[in-house]
Formats: structure tokens, sequence, C-alpha cells
């Protein structure tokens, strides 16, 4: 139950303003737009030799749609498992372990593909 202050403020029951139901939203119609775009590319980029994919990655029309992919995706996962885990684990210590648990592999994840993504595009700029 909200209080009218609370409700002035944007605040729910949980203290909690419209600051991630608004990210989560915005990255869930980003993710609606760049996901039809990335099965596209996938589907072009399959089968093909490795040194075509990396040229590809290192392209302006597939290099930073798919960095803004791999970086909404993460930020999505992570406020979605972050909103469950608050909702429905009620201990204190687990849930913080929880959600430190679970935005460490999102964004680990997410460190991992750019990582590699980078490593393609210098690999592409280095090559004759």
């Amino acid at each position: 139950m909200t209080t009218p202050l609370g409700r002035v403020r944007g605040l729910g029951s949980a203290k909690g303003g419209t600051r991630t139901y608004v990210l989560k939203q915005a990255s869930g119609v980003a993710l609606g737009i760049l996901t039809p775009y990335m099965i596209g590319v996938g589907i072009y980029l399959f089968g093909r030799e490795r040194q075509f994919v990396v040229d590809s990655i290192s392209t302006f029309w597939v290099g930073p749609p798919l960095a803004a992919f791999i970086i909404l995706t993460a930020l999505h996962m992570d406020i979605g498992m972050r909103t469950i885990i608050e909702d429905y684990v009620h201990s204190g210590h687990r849930k913080l372990a929880l959600i430190f648990a679970s935005s460490m592999f999102s964004w680990g994840i997410c460190i991992v593909c750019i990582f590699a993504m980078l490593l393609m595009m210098f690999e592409h700029a280095r090559s004759p």
C-alpha cells in the first residue's frame, strides 16, 4: 500500500522508484527493434568463413548494433532477474547474495562478449 507522498514520488511499497521499470521497458522496446536485425545478421553470417565474419563485425552496420544488443540484453536481464529475486526471495542475506551473483553473471557475460568483439575488430584493423 502506498501513501500519497509515495505516489507523488513514484515509489511503490518496495520503496523502489519507477527508474527500473522505465529502464526495463525502454530496453525491451530497443531489443524488440534490434533482435530481428541481429537475427538477420546471424542468418547472413551463418556458415561463412571466419575472416568474412570478422570483417563484417568490423563494419559500421554490424559492430555498433551488435554492441548495443549485447549491452541492452545484459541490462534487461539484470533488471528482470533483480525484480524476480526481490519479489520471491525473502531472506535478506540470500537475497543480497543472489542479486550480486545474478548481476555479476549478466555483466560478466556482457564484458566477455564486448571484449571478444573488440578483439575481432582490432584483429581486422591489424590484418593487411
